[in-house]
């Protein structure tokens, strides 16, 4: 049975993108990065919705992705993806499945039935469909540095509140702290 977990870096004023899916904020550097690449090398399936799989899958194929950050841009290439989604047809990232119906039927089957973790990345809307539903076994938020004063909350669209206690965390020198929380 697999454990449904997600990873979303967020700003001090709780916005994981800016305007226009900003993200330029994060610094993709440091100690950070370097735990960030210990992460990606695990067996984990990665979930997205179609903006962040379309986001993602534009970068980490590059030889720009490659040459700047050649541990996590492996572990990214190489894992198993599902994107979420009822408009994309097509998939061109290599090793990816793209579900188009009833998400929340779809991911209860997959925790049941997948032998590897799974890790939403970013995708706030799938996020909040599946938090709503009691889905989600782990947040790992990477609280960064910054404020950028309007953006996207990770949980703009959480219908009921969302109870969690924290199962550990990390202060990295650059000042971001990486938070677990389980459901309370």
């Amino acid at each position: 049975m697999g454990k449904l977990n997600s990873f979303t870096f967020i700003t001090l004023d709780g916005y994981y993108k800016g305007a226009g899916n900003d993200i330029s904020w994060h610094p993709h550097g440091g100690d950070a990065a370097e735990y960030a690449a210990q992460k990606s090398q695990g067996e984990n399936t990665l979930v997205f919705g179609r903006l962040t799989y379309e986001m993602m899958a534009g970068f980490w194929p590059t030889p720009m992705a490659k040459e700047s950050f050649p541990e996590v841009a492996e572990g990214m290439n190489k894992a198993e993806k599902i994107v979420f989604s009822k408009t994309l047809t097509n998939a061109t990232w290599e090793k990816t499945r793209i579900i188009t119906n009833d998400i929340i039927g779809e991911m209860k089957h997959l925790k049941k039935t997948s032998e590897k973790d799974m890790t939403i990345l970013g995708s706030g809307s799938i996020l909040a469909q599946f938090a709503n539903h009691g889905l989600v076994d782990e947040f790992i938020i990477m609280l960064d540095p910054v404020a950028i004063g309007k953006g996207s909350s990770i949980f703009q669209n959480i219908q009921k509140q969302l109870n969690l206690k924290l199962k550990e965390h990390k202060v990295f020198n650059s000042g971001i702290i990486v938070m677990n929380y389980v459901p309370a």
